[in-house]
């Protein structure tokens, strides 16, 4: 069980060091100015970024999840915060472009920079981290996705 552990922290920890720091204080700024903060998410992804806003919430934030039925509509100077490990996740996507439309700022949390979701972002915090199991060489030992998900669980929590 210890060698399992020790993969799953080696890899998530090699995933943080390369988060781009100047970003990840651009996010927060992002919050922190927001009226009110939305949240975007599907399976795994949207487990993750829902813990998160439930955090911010704690810290006073007003907070939606953005697909709820009793959320108000987003506006200006609301912030989503969508959340897409490879960026083209169908309800994510269509989130933060009714976002956009509504004048609304869009951050969204992906691993692939080159992807719908992180070209409609104001702001796009790359979790560089594998998607799939053992695709491009990426030497994860762990399940489909599970890199980018422990990753964003240990980043935005």
């Amino acid at each position: 069980m210890r060698a399992y552990r020790d993969i799953i922290l080696r890899e998530v920890s090699g995933v943080l060091d390369r988060i781009d720091e100047d970003s990840s204080r651009k996010f927060v700024n992002e919050l922190a100015r927001a009226k009110r903060i939305y949240i975007s998410g599907v399976g795994r992804s949207g487990l993750v970024v829902k813990a998160f806003g439930q955090r911010l919430m704690h810290l006073g934030f007003d907070v939606h999840l953005a697909d709820e039925i009793t959320a108000p509509g987003i506006r200006r100077g609301d912030l989503l915060v969508a959340c897409s490990g490879s960026g083209t996740t169908h309800l994510t996507v269509y989130m933060a472009r009714k976002a956009r439309r509504m004048g609304a700022r869009c951050v969204a949390l992906t691993a692939r920079a080159r992807s719908p979701l992180a070209s409609m972002a104001r702001l796009a915090v790359l979790i560089p981290a594998p998607l799939e199991h053992g695709k491009n060489g990426d030497g994860t030992r762990q399940p489909a996705r599970s890199p980018s998900d422990r990753t964003l669980r240990g980043r935005v929590s």
